[in-house]
């Protein structure tokens, strides 16, 4: 949870904010959702107005630096242009930037994304297969954004995740149990300890995996990273929109594949299938990116649990709905104990 002092702040900038874009984006009513169910601690406004509803949020102090938020609008900007209209676009302000700088904060308006990111309580094949295209339709557009480099290369997350398995092999899982208060009897740190108790025997699976594709070269396009489930938006059964970019960098196509089918199919092979099938009718991927899908999801299911303890326990961040986070630290568990079972 974010300090007090912070939200009351922003509940008086956000006024200041608005005043810096055109007429017809100037609050008839505004509506304050705090983080709106997200992790990042940016915060966010529902705000009617003659152009119709809109985003507001503020960025989180610490991320994106500016030439990062400036990469990521550029992004949507080009993707937008290239016919994907699922993707919320900044509004320019009246020095036609796509961001206001204000109170030591960077602030972004967009339109409102219509429909529910709901697909947990409505799975479906047929929404399965929607959100794979919809995937695809993005990168396929992406895929013409310029870069300085186009060549070929390693993952930077196969190296990370190797990275960061091989500290964690030394004593860097012992000192996270250390971190853990023996009397912390929470939800969290019960999860937590059952966490730390599973990577020993998965770990050696997944680090042998990931040194059989270390090697491999494949194209580096813009990717969002972080998109899963909750950053799905439907209406029925189509998508009417992809949320929360704050993640975006160069990296392969297969770690927005593996990230967001590992969300939706979860272990069911079949689901898996239908979705790879779905994507690549839209945006096929190569022989070796598809190799890198598997592995890469093999190795967020070992990690993602971690990186979450790391979080809680050793940076001590805090978040506003506790309950999301118990839950997802469950979901890590469930398919953690299915990898150790093979």
């Amino acid at each position: 949870m974010w300090g007090e002092e912070l939200v009351l702040d922003a509940g008086r900038d956000y006024l200041s904010v608005l005043s810096a874009y055109p007429l017809k984006c100037q609050p008839l009513t505004a509506d304050y959702l705090g983080g709106a169910g997200g992790f990042s601690g940016a915060r966010i406004w529902r705000i009617r107005s003659a152009r119709g509803l809109l985003c507001l949020r503020r960025w989180p102090q610490q991320h994106p630096p500016r030439h990062h938020l400036e990469f990521i609008q550029a992004l949507l900007w080009h993707v937008d242009r290239e016919g994907v209209d699922i993707v919320p676009v900044p509004i320019e302000s009246n020095l036609r930037a796509g961001y206001v700088e204000h109170a030591g904060f960077f602030w972004e308006l967009t339109p409102w994304m219509p429909g529910e990111a709901d697909y947990r309580e409505h799975p479906s094949a047929t929404r399965l297969q929607a959100a794979m295209k919809a995937l695809g339709r993005f990168h396929r557009a992406a895929a013409t954004f310029p870069l300085a480099e186009t060549d070929p290369v390693r993952s930077p997350s196969i190296e990370q995740r190797t990275g960061h398995i091989q500290n964690l092999k030394g004593d860097g899982i012992r000192r996270l149990g250390d971190s853990i208060d023996p009397d912390d009897s929470s939800e969290i740190a019960s999860r937590a300890r059952q966490i730390l108790s599973l990577f020993p025997r998965a770990v050696d699976r997944v680090e042998s995996r990931l040194a059989d594709v270390a090697d491999l070269c494949v194209p580096l396009r813009p990717c969002i990273r972080d998109v899963w489930h909750r950053h799905v938006l439907f209406e029925g059964d189509e998508v009417s929109g992809l949320i929360d970019f704050g993640a975006t960098r160069v990296e392969t196509v297969a770690t927005d594949v593996s990230r967001l089918l590992g969300s939706l199919a979860g272990d069911d092979p079949q689901s898996w299938q239908q979705g790879l099938d779905a994507y690549n009718e839209i945006f096929r991927l190569s022989d070796a990116e598809a190799r890198l899908v598997e592995v890469l999801d093999m190795s967020s299911v070992l990690l993602s649990g971690i990186t979450w303890i790391e979080w809680i326990f050793v940076e001590h961040r805090l978040f506003e709905d506790i309950d999301a986070v118990c839950d997802r630290l469950e979901e890590n568990l469930v398919r953690l104990g299915h990898l150790v079972a093979g």
